[in-house]
């Protein structure tokens, strides 16, 4: 596989899943949260949220397609905003990538999660979490996604899961943006407009 993107809510165990897809088939992994924050670094520079979210989006896409054109396979991504799988398909058209998105039944999980991980993570927001995965859980899959329930699964058994699907996987070629309503997508962006991005 050349793209694996890891997506979820908050609590739904993405970097815990990633790191252990990471540890088995050791293709590179990238967090979102790992791009610099241009603001924190350059105080002086005028820039809203929109702007830095959009050059931090393109500019982790470049270093994932750097390293595929490197050679390497297995390209892992997470932690992109919700809003954001509607751009997947459009730029990855022409890679193999595969979407997988964890979710839960029980919000009890997602808010024990959330309230008690220990990972370095300051993300609170329990409720926020809990409606971004309602969203994610009720809305039409997007082209290459699968859907695995994480809150009756440990890490382990569901890296099985995306281990089989990434055996089995074939591509769907056709992406109709139109098809896909954007209200059924969370952003944390100030100002987000899909139709100006």
């Amino acid at each position: 596989m050349d793209f694996i993107i890891i997506h979820g809510s908050p609590g739904n165990g993405k970097t815990t899943v990633a790191m252990e897809i990471h540890k088995r088939l050791e293709g590179p992994w990238f967090e979102f949260g790992w791009i610099p924050e241009f603001t924190k670094k350059n105080p002086y520079t005028n820039i809203s949220q929109k702007e830095e979210e959009q050059m931090s989006f393109e500019n982790l896409i470049l270093v994932c397609k750097n390293y595929y054109k490197h050679g390497f396979e297995n390209v892992l991504l997470t932690d992109l905003d919700d809003v954001r799988m509607l751009d997947i398909p459009e730029v990855f058209k022409d890679y193999d990538y595969v979407i997988v998105t964890l979710y839960s039944e029980e919000d009890a999980v997602i808010k024990e999660r959330i309230l008690t991980r220990d990972n370095g993570n300051e993300f609170r927001n329990w409720e926020q979490s809990v409606n971004t995965n309602r969203l994610i859980r009720n809305r039409r899959t997007l082209p290459n996604e699968y859907r695995i329930r994480s809150d009756n699964h440990t890490p382990e058994q569901i890296v099985d899961m995306i281990t089989e699907i990434l055996k089995n996987h074939i591509k769907t070629e056709s992406f109709r943006l139109e098809k896909y309503d954007r209200s059924e997508y969370f952003t944390y962006i100030e100002g987000y407009s899909y139709e100006n991005l």
